[in-house]
């Protein structure tokens, strides 16, 4: 099958559909197929709607046809996280107390994919309840790299990651509370995008007023990313902190002579492989080479502040599901159980001393943008772990008192305002992927966009081999 379009950038492919060089049906037809071949072998899949997708493709190409506008994203396949809303398909995040729920509407996010004319795959893996770094489930199983299938794509968001970065689709949503899209962007190669909270209203999550959580976007390219940022922005009504400054024009080919870039190899507190920091080393000095101006910095930040977070995330945890999984008993995850016990047993006052943690963390990043437009540092503590890990066994401390984590996400969930992101910065020495991790200023999304395209035409784009390796694999 020659389905190497599939790997085009979203722009060239709704070109050429709107102008009739190619049916949005026939991009369809292709990735339905190859998202048939990468199934049965990364399962990265929970509902394939193929039905849905080729009517919607159907009525892209009479419109385009009729010389009627179609959008900037025409005939671009993109998939969904199975915690955010599709109309008509199912909306199980990952768990077996939601296995009937089929969800009644689109969320907002769904919405304006499809006005701008993407076209609706299907729904994709992820972590039960997206509770994890990790991209498994009693519902669906295991979700493998595919690098190599002995190690997690990353979680919560590991399907929509693996079915972009194997060329099922161009855009993937995903949702952001701790990592959730830049993680496993950061493990299978993809562009990876927390954007400013707010910036992508939150009509569908399960606590409206809950500002660490984000919808995410993942992607081959960052220019991919920065379109569909582009449409999927704006305020409404149904989440009134969507009200926030308007976006700023996204361009992945920006001049960035002059941008200011503090690099921290450690955020402060993080034990962190020396092979990452030597690549986060190389990729401040490709930004210097791009005209950046470069300075490695101390961030006043320390081990409380993520283990604050992990605090949080498990009371919201407890809070929202603790009931479901009660039902549930044996049947949900033993470790998502340990999780929500360990929320029921913090105190209200507990919690709210928290935001004490998080305000001196907020203090330090206030201080730190005076003076900086970026700060870089690695996504993860190391490259892709064995599909079987424990988050817990990455929330304890070193011997020397570090974190002995996996991710370096989670702490800026805490200061939600600031986007983030993660951009593939080539392979380490065991052929896995490796993130590099961009943070910008509150609302400045457009800076985002513009150091990660500067990276990526430093380290170009990673495309996994298919079938993948099985090396290591039990």
């Amino acid at each position: 099958m020659n389905d190497e379009f599939l790997w085009a950038p979203a722009s060239e492919t709704a070109a050429m559909v709107a102008d009739g060089r190619r049916r949005a049906l026939d991009v369809v037809e292709a990735a339905l197929q190859r998202a048939g071949m990468v199934q049965p072998v990364l399962n990265c899949f929970m509902e394939l709607a193929a039905d849905s997708a080729r009517v919607a493709a159907a009525e892209i190409d009479r419109r385009a046809a009729a010389g009627d506008p179609v959008g900037p994203l025409a005939g671009v396949p993109v998939v969904i996280k199975d915690s955010t809303p599709v109309a008509g398909l199912g909306n199980r995040l990952g768990s077996l107390a939601f296995a009937e729920q089929v969800a009644g509407r689109d969320a907002i996010v769904v919405q304006r994919l499809r006005a701008a004319g993407a076209v609706v795959l299907g729904k994709t893996t992820l972590s039960e309840l997206a509770s994890s770094s990790f991209c498994d489930s009693p519902l669906h199983g295991v979700t493998p790299n595919p690098w190599n299938t002995a190690k997690t794509p990353g979680g919560s968001s590991g399907g929509s990651a693996v079915a972009v970065a194997t060329g099922c689709a161009v855009i993937g949503e995903g949702t952001d509370m701790g990592g959730s899209v830049r993680i496993p962007a950061s493990f299978t190669g993809l562009v990876g995008i927390k954007p400013s909270a707010g910036r992508i209203p939150n009509d569908d999550m399960v606590s409206l007023v809950d500002d660490i959580q984000h919808h995410g976007l993942l992607g081959r390219t960052v220019a991919d990313v920065a379109t569909a940022l582009a449409v999927v922005s704006g305020a409404d009504l149904a989440d009134p902190q969507s009200y926030v400054p308007a976006l700023a024009r996204l361009d992945a080919g920006a001049d960035v002579t002059g941008l200011r870039v503090a690099v921290s190899d450690d955020l402060g507190f993080f034990a962190v492989e020396p092979e990452i920091v030597t690549r986060l080393h190389e990729v401040a000095d490709a930004l210097a080479a791009a005209g950046c101006i470069v300075e490695h910095t101390s961030l006043a930040w320390n081990r409380a502040m993520a283990d604050a977070w992990v605090a949080c995330w498990h009371v919201y945890l407890a809070a929202f599901f603790g009931d479901d999984l009660d039902r549930l008993g044996d049947r949900c995850d033993p470790k998502l159980r340990a999780v929500v016990a360990k929320g029921r047993a913090r105190g209200a006052v507990d919690l709210k001393r928290l935001e004490l943690v998080r305000g001196q963390q907020w203090a330090a990043m206030a201080d730190l943008w005076q003076r900086t437009d970026i700060l870089l540092s690695p996504t993860m503590t190391r490259t892709a772990v064995d599909w079987d890990g424990d988050d817990a066994d990455y929330h304890v401390a070193t011997d020397d008192g570090r974190k002995h984590g996996l991710d370096m996400t989670s702490v800026f969930n805490w200061v939600p305002w600031c986007p983030a992101a993660s951009v593939p910065v080539g392979l380490a020495s065991d052929g896995l992927p490796v993130g590099a991790h961009l943070a910008a200023p509150p609302f400045r999304d457009d800076l985002v966009i513009a150091a990660a395209g500067a990276i990526e035409r430093a380290y170009g784009l990673l495309r996994p081999p298919f079938p993948p390796s099985t090396e290591g694999s039990r």
